[in-house]
């Protein structure tokens, strides 16, 4: 079965990458709780300090639709546009392969 990703970048206006990493990170408690999203990383670009990555696997389509829809993204949304130079972009992905190692 295929693993459910989604891969959202984020372009901060000059000098905010910073600042709109640590906003998306706010957003780690409301993940906490969502039994379906496997795995959330927020990923700060070292070629690009400005460029953000949201990276998300998730149990299953069902569990990504709610994570859309909840409050991770909604504190996102609501906090983290006024630093953008642009939209973000948000690709739904399906995982080609995948490393993991167990804890």
């Amino acid at each position: 079965m295929a693993t459910p990703a989604a891969v959202v970048s984020f372009k901060a206006k000059a000098g905010y990458g910073e600042e709109v990493a640590r906003l998306i990170s706010n957003a780690l408690p409301h993940v906490e709780g969502e039994t379906g999203t496997t795995t959330w990383l927020v990923l700060r670009s070292e070629a690009d300090p400005d460029t953000v990555f949201l990276v998300d696997l998730f149990a299953d389509q069902k569990s990504r639709d709610a994570h859309f829809n909840g409050e991770a993204a909604k504190l996102i949304f609501a906090t983290v546009p006024p630093l953008l130079a642009d939209a973000p972009s948000i690709h739904p992905s399906t995982v080609s392969a995948q490393k993991t190692i167990a804890d």
